[in-house]
């Protein structure tokens, strides 16, 4: 599937997200300054040219991405990094899954803190990134639905940005259950459902500039408690880092133009889901 995406689209949609979050807190002055740059988007004709814009599928996207991927700038990496990184180091070194590791970057921390790291990813081209940045780990081409190891291979699996991909949670909770040891942990990070309702993707650019994106599945807290009773998972902690003042100019189109629209729209909101859980 391709959308035309004009910027004016953006736009729009940031100010009556400003607009709705303020509607009853907000000051009649700011109401009135959205509208007004409201009206100034709408009429402003070098505003509505459209950009094609693909979804691709994760492996497809993904390639496209790996050559850019590790650059600084990306909002939803930052926030999900910390997080997870807290979760890692509370866990005893031993035998540890990055499960879609992407470029490396958890297997990267976790080979630091002393664990045996494996990694799988649907795409040989974040994968040879991996290679080269944690030479210390093993890594496979493989899909989080069908995992290459025996039952009970892991102390620790870490999942990062992955599952929201997938239009349905069980398979791969299941089997991210499955290769855990008893009493063994999973770390699961995704996009906050509350941004994939609001039409977050994962977007990526070509070397040529051109834009696609990775679909979200904005998959609600129930449907993740869902997933990890029925693969006998237990949740044993949930984090929700939220959008600060650090991480609004990295919504680079709306900034430039409309900053104090773009902060009243996105300024506290959450934007990644962490889980921790444990295998009965």
């Amino acid at each position: 599937m391709t959308r035309n995406v004009s910027l004016r689209e953006l736009l729009a949609g940031v100010e009556g997200l400003a607009l709705l979050r303020n509607l009853y807190d907000g000051a009649d002055a700011d109401a009135e300054q959205r509208l007004a740059e409201l009206r100034r988007v709408l009429d402003d004709p070098a505003l509505g040219s459209a950009e094609a814009t693909p979804e691709l599928g994760a492996a497809a996207g993904y390639a496209i991405w790996s050559d850019s991927y590790d650059e600084p700038g990306n909002p939803v990496v930052a926030l999900e990094e910390t997080a997870v990184a807290e979760l890692i180091a509370a866990a005893p070194p031993g035998r540890a899954l990055d499960a879609a590791c992407g470029t490396g970057r958890h297997a990267r921390r976790l080979v630091e803190l002393g664990h045996r790291v494996s990694g799988i990813d649907l795409t040989p081209e974040m994968l040879e990134r991996a290679y080269v940045n944690v030479p210390e780990a093993t890594f496979a081409v493989a899909d989080l639905r069908e995992l290459p190891f025996p039952d009970e291979s892991f102390e620790l699996a870490v999942c990062g940005l992955a599952l929201a991909h997938l239009p349905s949670l069980e398979g791969a909770v299941a089997e991210l259950a499955r290769v855990l040891t008893p009493g063994g942990r999973l770390i699961i990070s995704v996009l906050h459902p509350f941004q994939a309702l609001l039409g977050w993707n994962a977007p990526f650019s070509g070397s040529d500039g051109s834009r696609g994106f990775v679909r979200e599945h904005p998959h609600l807290h129930a449907d993740y408690l869902s997933a990890f009773a029925s693969a006998g998972l237990k949740v044993t902690g949930c984090v929700e880092p939220t959008i600060t003042e650090r991480e609004l100019g990295a919504k680079r189109r709306a900034f430039r133009h409309i900053p104090e629209a773009t902060a009243a729209a996105y300024r506290g909101l959450p934007a990644v889901l962490v889980w921790s859980a444990q295998r009965a």
